[in-house]
């Protein structure tokens, strides 16, 4: 799985574990040439010569040079002391061991302005963990940070600037690192299922977890496997799952695929952490499992699934609707949670390709009926006519032959009334319809299975349901 480079609000942090920070172009202030006085161009320095006009004159503009930097001088001076004239001091702190000073440590002043950035400085503590930066540009729309990686985590200070104060104090703490995930829980798991999309059968899904460090020591987690198993922090994914977005606490580390889902050697400080990340869940039919393996223990854990779709939340308990940006939401929820705790969650409903044709050929069984009801009158209605049309032919007849002619009427109609049984039951559309439906839920079972490809069935599935349309038309037209 590749990693995916995210942002911080103010700083983004490379694979080095160096933050760049999100600032526009930075102009460096150039120092000025050796052939310049003060702020006034005066030429390369001559050898004396002769006498002459243009050596007077050259020597002339020379000492006017001479003079026009005295005069500017302290007006050059005074401007760049006051563009540069911000200081931040602090002190670089050990958690761990209740905020002792850390000294000879490499301490980096980073720079930001607009969509820019650039590291400005690296000091080192003094004995007292004391550090400082000075002559710094006091712009407002200038913002600095200071920033330190210690013992495989990333540290960085709030954001400041100079708008109201060209000193400010800005201290850091860090913390000594630990591999053991006993002290780590997560508070809560919000889960939110997008509306799914019909045309990509997909789902996507945005999760963010809290998690807390109970510990005073900072997990750091590895990816190196030279003495055993990596020990690296895990998300749970749920079957399926692809097209993974890393969000918030991912910046600067890596992550790579694990089973049940994806891992990351990010660091977890004392306190509360924030991760966030999205994916997607592709499915095949109308119905999906959601399977989720929860892998530390979870104090809340809430599921957040469209109203549109039915669901079968499992132990998890029905919480009414809630929203969440423009959007509502049906609310599952799940506490008290341990380590290796599955949770289910069954969806039905779900709209796929083929829905919006399957919906218009599923027919009503009460619509179904009532079209059968009419076509079995209508071929009462035609036998009844056929019958009497058939009388009134037998009494045209000569009655020299009455007694051979009411033989041969008993014969026809004998015939007659069995090929009318015939047309009935080979004409009723009903039969033909049921077989046809019957054929559609046989191609939708074999399909969800995996004994018929999608080509296949979506062919078989096209030609039956043109069959059904013509019976459709015909008794349309029968009615009529």
């Amino acid at each position: 799985m590749q990693r995916t480079e995210q942002r911080y609000p103010y700083f983004r942090i490379e694979n080095n574990g160096r933050p760049q920070g999100i600032a526009p172009t930075i102009h460096d202030i150039a120092e000025p040439s050796r052939h310049m006085v003060g702020a006034i161009p005066c030429g390369r320095p001559f050898s004396p010569s002769p006498l002459s006009f243009s050596s007077v004159y050259f020597r002339s503009i020379f000492m006017l040079c001479i003079l026009a930097s005295f005069l500017f001088l302290p007006l050059s001076v005074s401007a760049h002391t006051l563009a540069n004239n911000g200081r931040i001091t602090g002190q670089l702190l050990d958690g761990t061991k209740k905020n002792a000073p850390l000294a000879g440590q490499q301490v980096t002043l980073q720079e930001a302005q607009g969509a820019n950035s650039r590291d400005l400085s690296t000091v080192t503590s003094d004995t007292h963990g004391n550090y400082s930066f000075a002559n710094l540009s006091t712009d407002k729309t200038i913002s600095y940070a200071v920033y330190k990686q210690y013992q495989g985590a990333q540290y960085v200070s709030d954001v400041v600037t100079f708008a109201n104060n060209p000193t400010q104090q800005v201290n850091l703490t860090v913390y000594d690192a630990t591999t053991s995930t006993a002290k780590i829980a997560i508070l809560q798991n919000t889960i939110l299922m997008h509306q799914p999309d019909a045309q990509k059968d997909t789902i996507s899904v945005s999760e963010i977890l809290s998690f807390r460090n109970l510990d005073s020591h900072t997990y750091v987690g590895s990816f190196d496997t030279s003495k055993g198993k990596p020990n690296t922090l895990r998300f749970s994914l749920p079957g399926n799952a692809r097209n993974l977005t890393l969000g918030t606490g991912f910046d600067g580390y890596h992550t790579a695929q694990v089973d049940l889902g994806f891992a990351t050697d990010a660091a977890l400080p004392p306190g509360i952490t924030q991760f966030s990340f999205s994916y997607q869940i592709a499915y095949s039919a109308a119905t999906y499992d959601f399977r989720y393996v929860n892998v530390y223990p979870t104090v809340d854990l809430s599921l957040l699934i469209p109203p549109s779709l039915q669901v079968d939340p499992g132990f998890l308990t029905n919480a009414g609707i809630t929203n969440s940006g423009n959007d509502s939401y049906r609310l599952y929820k799940a506490e008290a949670l341990l380590a290796n705790d599955e949770v289910h969650a069954s969806l039905a409903g779900l709209p796929t390709q083929n829905s919006s044709t399957s919906a218009g050929t599923i027919l009503n069984t009460n619509i179904i009926w009532l079209i059968v009801g009419v076509l079995i009158l209508l071929a009462i209605i035609a036998i009844i006519g056929y019958l009497t049309n058939l009388r009134g032919r037998k009494r045209a007849a000569t009655t020299r032959n009455r007694g051979k002619q009411a033989t041969s009427a008993t014969n026809v109609r004998t015939k007659q009334s069995a090929k009318v049984h015939k047309e009935v039951v080979s004409a009723t559309p009903k039969d033909r319809e049921d077989a046809l439906l019957q054929e559609l839920l046989s191609l939708d079972k074999a399909y969800e299975s995996g004994k018929l490809s999608k080509a296949a069935y979506n062919e078989r599935r096209a030609k039956a349901k043109a069959r059904l349309r013509s019976i459709m038309s015909e008794q349309e037209a029968v009615r009529r």
